[in-house]
């Protein structure tokens, strides 16, 4: 019988002495992993956290199962729900932080002008928001909306024609926290026949893909003043881009990307952007709706974990279903759209199936104790994207065998973790199994722990009689990262011989035992010369065999260069300033990939740049300055001759 305490739950068991000792462990929920978050006392099923929790940055609640297994065997399961109650730790904050608008003189009194915005992630009366202007920042000609953040006219501005009225705004949750940055806003009153710039389109539609470069061009917004397109319009993003992923061009109204995009954390982006002409401006605005598209830049992720295993009796009927894989894969349509396959070998197919797109594992052929006691089965989960990525599942099947009164060990599967290059002879797990028998003559047989000799068993040894499990090979993470072990734990002999078996799964962790390697030490590239700051042109590319922040890089020059930047997560060199052939035509930059190990490791490679021409500069003669004639003297006796050459340098 299980009950709940905050933070804790309990288990009762009638039964004495082993049988009524009790273990815990956690579960997935309701459609949820396993959480991360939390750990539970083995023995005393107290519920902690692992990690800080941020309702406002994650799930605002977490489900998952606990288990009680007593000494026996029986098992009970309790449902147990966290729910995280928000605090008020986050100040409000505008965006955008500038506002620029347009009023004709002609305006009634009433008209909204703007609504400035302040966003809060805190719930309830933490997220509520409340907006003021601050002393000096206010108009009497405008009113602001406390509750709303709307700016209306309050009377008229007949005879302010070509004035800027300035407006600053400030915001305050309801828990008392003030915007650290005040909302600006500045009002251009016009004249009534002035006419604002006009976009060509009141809503355009641009898509891009997620690995392109910085600096590349998704589209072109453009607008037009009663003349036609006019030079004295300037563009600019207004709101819907806090982040920064793109820019336009003020001149062109080219839209270009400025920052790495990833489909998996936005897919979208609604855009405001303006254009304003005249002094004082007058602006015009069109929405802009741009779409990252997917890239199959990510695998599938087996949940909760890579490996799993269960007991199941040798008389379980055929066509029962015995397990069901979950799966999932953070890409987009057919990127992400799974499928499962069984591996073929060792006869699989005949005793085992699975359904390809669910990932149930269904029982198809008989089971037998004496002739397989233990099945290895591989689950392979495939997108369909191109090209295809794919994941690998273990999920060890045990056999029981039918009427077995073997000892039992105190659960099912172990998991533990072990540094790669831990010592030979290390001990790092004491398995533990109970007798089931009923002891006679008061005596109870000792047990003996083995491993079966089979799979990953060649690396590892046991106690017989203590069931500390030890280390007999090295261990490399970037050979094999995870083990397999079948212990046994057995008594009686001969025929009276009986066995109880567990699972033990191995992870090896990952030591900073691997350099960075370029894949190019000398990479050659090209780039055109007036393209805008900010452009990119090229990648260095680098691997790291380590795993975690071991193998997590990040790129940099060796010595900061004024013309060129590079991105330190994706290795992206793109230009800081224009690039001028005439002035400079080559470059060569020392490029260093470290990773994030403690201490680091680094690799250095050398990028060869050439600045491409284009055809920017004018003929100009030698022999004269500019705008001045050339003057030549020629005897009058002579009927053929070259005059001069004139050589024009470009």
């Amino acid at each position: 019988m299980l009950s709940k305490a905050p933070g804790m739950v309990t288990a009762a068991d009638a039964d004495s002495g082993s049988y009524g000792l009790i273990t815990y462990s956690l579960g997935s929920g309701i459609n949820s992993a396993v959480p991360s978050k939390f750990t539970i006392g083995k023995e005393t099923g107290q519920i902690c956290t692992t990690a800080a929790l941020d309702r406002d940055q994650g799930p605002a609640s977490f489900d998952f199962t606990v288990t009680a297994v007593d000494g026996g065997g029986l098992s009970s399961v309790a449902y147990v729900r966290v729910d995280l109650v928000d605090i008020n730790d986050n100040r409000p904050a505008f965006y955008p932080l500038s506002y620029a608008v347009s009023l004709s003189t002609q305006s009634a009194p009433g008209t909204s002008v703007v609504r400035v915005t302040a966003y809060d992630p805190d719930s309830g009366k933490n997220g509520r928001i409340t907006y003021k202007t601050v002393p000096g920042g206010a108009s009497p000609y405008f009113t602001l909306n406390k509750d709303t953040g709307v700016i209306s006219l309050s009377r008229s501005v007949y005879g302010k024609a070509n004035s800027v009225v300035p407006m600053v705004i400030s915001a305050q949750d309801g828990g008392g926290l003030v915007a650290l940055a005040n909302a600006r806003v500045n009002i251009s009153v016009v004249a009534g026949l002035v006419a604002p710039p006009v976009f060509e389109k009141t809503q355009y539609y641009f898509t891009v893909s997620e690995d392109v470069l910085r600096g590349t061009v998704v589209g072109i917004v453009q607008a037009s003043s009663k003349t036609g397109i006019s030079r004295d319009i300037s563009y600019t993003i207004s709101s819907g881009d806090p982040a920064g992923y793109f820019t336009v061009d003020s001149d062109t109204g080219a839209l270009r990307t400025s920052l790495p995009l990833d489909h998996e954390a936005q897919s979208a982006l609604d855009l405001e952007v303006q254009a304003r002409s005249g002094n004082p401006p007058a602006f015009g605005q069109t929405r802009v709706h741009i779409t990252i598209a997917d890239v199959n830049d990510n695998p599938p992720v087996f949940l909760p974990s890579s490996s799993e295993s269960l007991l199941l009796p040798e008389h379980t009927e055929m066509g029962t279903v015995v397990y069901r894989v979950q799966a999932e894969d953070r890409d987009s349509a057919v990127n992400g759209q799974l499928t499962f396959d069984l591996s073929s070998s060792n006869g699989l197919q005949r005793i085992f199936s699975i359904e390809r797109s669910s990932g149930e594992i269904r029982l198809v052929g008989s089971l037998s104790y004496e002739n397989t006691p233990r099945y290895d089965l591989q689950v392979i989960a495939k997108d369909s994207g191109v090209p295809q990525l794919s994941a690998t599942f273990m999920l060890v099947v045990h056999v029981q065998a039918e009427n077995d009164q073997g000892p039992v060990f105190d659960t099912l599967t172990y998991r533990v973790e072990l540094k790669e290059g831990t010592p030979i002879s290390t001990r790092f797990l004491q398995v533990r199994a109970l007798n089931r028998e009923t002891p006679t003559s008061g005596h109870v047989a000792p047990l003996a722990y083995h491993l079966r000799p089979d799979g990953d068993a060649a690396g590892f040894g046991i106690a017989a009689d203590s069931g500390w499990l030890f280390v007999k090979s090295a261990l490399d993470r970037e050979v094999k990262d995870m083990y397999l072990l079948t212990v046994l734990a057995s008594t009686g002999h001969g025929q009276l011989k009986k066995t109880g078996s567990a699972t033990v799964r191995i992870s090896v962790t990952d030591e900073n035992d691997n350099s960075p390697r370029l894949t190019q030490e000398r990479v050659f590239m090209a780039v055109r010369e007036n393209l805008p700051p900010g452009t990119g042109f090229g990648h260095v590319l680098a691997t790291d065999r380590d795993s975690g922040p071991n193998g997590r890089l990040a790129y940099r020059f060796l010595h900061p260069d004024r013309h060129f930047q590079i991105n330190t997560h994706t290795g992206e060199i793109s230009t800081r300033m224009t690039l001028d052939r005439e002035q400079q035509s080559t470059y060569q930059l020392l490029v260093v990939a470290q990773d994030g190990g403690s201490p680091p490791r680094s690799a250095t490679g050398t990028a060869f740049i050439t600045v491409l021409d284009e055809n920017d500069n004018d003929p100009v003669f030698i022999h004269s300055q500019s705008g001045k004639n050339i003057i030549i003297q020629v005897m009058s006796k002579e009927h053929k001759c070259c005059l001069a050459e004139n050589k024009l340098l470009s």
